[in-house]
């Protein structure tokens, strides 16, 4: 059986393997899913849903396949915008920057919201490194 996947702008992707060619696509009709929404746009977003927990996943600036999302996160009035990042050789995601001892790794970016929706998610503020913990409670796109 092949598999056709298509990723946004580029070429479908033909695999006899199976599961590799889906791995990092698919999220596109998911209702926390943004795409190419930016930084700015996915702040404004959740800041109008004023919700504690509402969040997002957006194709990351830095653009790379090592960081390829963001996860933002609304929690008391401040937007979050925490790393997500594909670790090749397990072919999963984790939250953050590297260099965590006790690091969670997921299969799929679904896994990893699940996940948190019941596991409070750490929040720490880049500038005053204050850290909060909150569960992502509303999925939001726009």
């Amino acid at each position: 059986m092949k598999l056709i996947s298509l990723l946004p702008d580029t070429k479908p992707v033909v695999s006899s393997g199976g599961m590799r060619a889906t791995k990092q696509s698919g999220n596109e009709d998911k209702e926390w899913f943004a795409g190419d929404c930016n930084r700015k746009k996915a702040e404004e977003l959740l800041l109008r849903v004023n919700k504690d927990g509402a969040f997002l996943i957006r194709h990351s600036s830095a653009q790379s396949s090592r960081q390829p999302y963001t996860l933002a996160v609304l929690y008391q009035q401040k937007v979050y915008n925490v790393p997500i990042r594909f670790i090749g050789e397990t072919q999963g995601y984790a939250l953050g920057k590297e260099g965590k001892t006790n690091e969670e790794i997921f299969n799929s970016l679904d896994e990893m919201i699940s996940h948190h929706k019941n596991n409070q998610l750490l929040l720490i503020d880049s500038k005053s490194q204050a850290k909060q913990t909150t569960y992502l409670t509303h999925a939001e796109r726009p």
